[in-house]
């Protein structure tokens, strides 16, 4: 097991576990600033060598400018600077993730099963005895269902003949957790794991779209009905337009000068959430207060600080080795939770990231083994291969470019 493996999952499941005995509350220890520490870690750990600089330097210059900026002609504290600029943070971590090969598929499944079992366990008895209705393991379930549905998704090719159980505890947990962005990341997760025309048995995955999306309606409507009349979303949306209709073009493709508070007027419509008012003057807010990332990166980045963001996610995603459907797939699911929570701006998310960009693939299954997949002709063709090219698929020079492992 790799160090980096061992200080994110040894750190994510303890938490998992003290989480787990924690009925009264989401967890026994600070969770959220645990889990920023063991990324951090893990991150150092890997510092000795960059994985792509062409991630690095970009946003590393970006923050380093928006910085500059602060300091010269701001006036911002820089608490709530990095609250609004982490999403960069984190991009520049996560370019020592990439292509390192760090994570192994094999422990990934072991781990992602433990972890769901762990989330069904609490939510199911949480809701079962009225101790929660919004249950949650490290935090609020909007944040960390990314982490466990992106989880699910990495882990699936390895998890063999357990993978159909391990995607219907996760589905359970999701629709039972009442997170309408975690229930539409999770249809985004059935449709790339599981629709795929190349299966044999793709029409009977077509029809479990429909199973899933009524699940998801259902809990749409559940939610509407528990919220009444009051759309806090449509609030917060309402908000930022208010705040962005007196914009030139050209601000909404830069974004507010760093770090702009809102108006007055827009706090005092959203005092109702005093608790993300600035951390140094309580009379002050800033975009953070909108809840979506979208809306919040707009304002403070612009459209192409947006762009930039996902433009260098994809770079690293794909010099990774992720094929551009789980690329497509997982940075989908962050941004259908960009619709409600800070997405990239969070960890949770950000680890799912840095596992995609970080995973050996060197051992992954030749096929998907979905089902509908011979086993039998699944392990020979990984026989054959081992044949010719050796367990890692290099190939000794010499006489006849004799496969390494093969006998002489």
């Amino acid at each position: 097991m790799s160090g980096t493996e061992r200080i994110l999952y040894g750190t994510l499941g303890i938490l998992a576990v003290t989480g787990l005995v924690a009925p009264d509350r989401f967890n026994l220890a600070p969770a959220d600033r645990l889990v920023e520490v063991a990324f951090l870690a893990a991150t150092v750990l890997l510092a000795r060598r960059v994985g792509s600089w062409f991630v690095l330097v970009p946003a590393g210059l970006y923050v380093f400018l928006k910085t500059l900026l602060l300091v010269l002609y701001g006036s911002a504290s820089l608490p709530d600077f990095l609250l609004a600029h982490k999403a960069f943070i984190y991009l520049a971590a996560l370019a020592f993730f990439v292509g390192r090969s760090v994570f192994y598929g094999r422990r990934l499944a072991q781990f992602t099963t433990f972890l769901v079992a762990v989330f069904l366990a609490k939510y199911g008895y949480s809701i079962a005895l009225g101790l929660a209705d919004r249950p949650g393991i490290y935090l609020e379930n909007n944040f960390e269902l990314i982490l466990l549905m992106g989880l699910v998704y990495l882990a699936y090719p390895y998890l063999g003949a357990r993978r159909d159980w391990v995607f219907a505890a996760l589905a359970i947990t999701v629709l039972i957790s009442g997170s309408r962005s975690a229930a539409l990341g999770l249809v985004c997760v059935y449709l790339f794991r599981y629709v795929k025309t190349s299966n044999r048995t793709w029409p009977l995955h077509v029809a479990g779209v429909a199973v899933v999306s009524h699940a998801v309606l259902a809990l749409f409507s559940a939610r509407a009905e528990q919220d009444g009349t009051q759309l806090d979303r449509l609030v917060f949306f309402q908000t930022f337009l208010a705040e962005v209709r007196d914009w030139p073009l050209w601000q909404f493709l830069t974004g507010a000068f760093p770090l702009t508070p809102l108006s007055p007027g827009a706090c005092g419509s959203l005092s109702f959430y005093v608790e993300l008012f600035s951390k140094t003057d309580p009379g002050v807010c800033y975009s953070v207060i909108f809840h979506s990332f979208l809306m919040r990166a707009v304002f403070d980045h612009g459209l192409i600080g947006l762009g930039l963001l996902y433009g260098l996610l994809w770079w690293g995603l794909r010099r990774s080795g992720t094929p551009a459907r789980d690329a497509l797939a997982l940075l989908g699911v962050i941004t259908l939770s960009a619709l409600s929570v800070s997405a990239f701006n969070s960890v949770f998310a950000t680890i799912v990231l840095a596992l995609a960009m970080g995973l050996d693939r060197r051992s992954a299954p030749d096929a998907d083994d979905g089902p509908g997949v011979d086993a039998t002709s699944v392990t020979r063709s990984r026989r054959n291969r081992d044949l010719r090219t050796g367990p890692v698929g290099r190939v000794r020079p010499g006489r006849g470019r004799r496969p390494v492992g093969t006998p002489v």
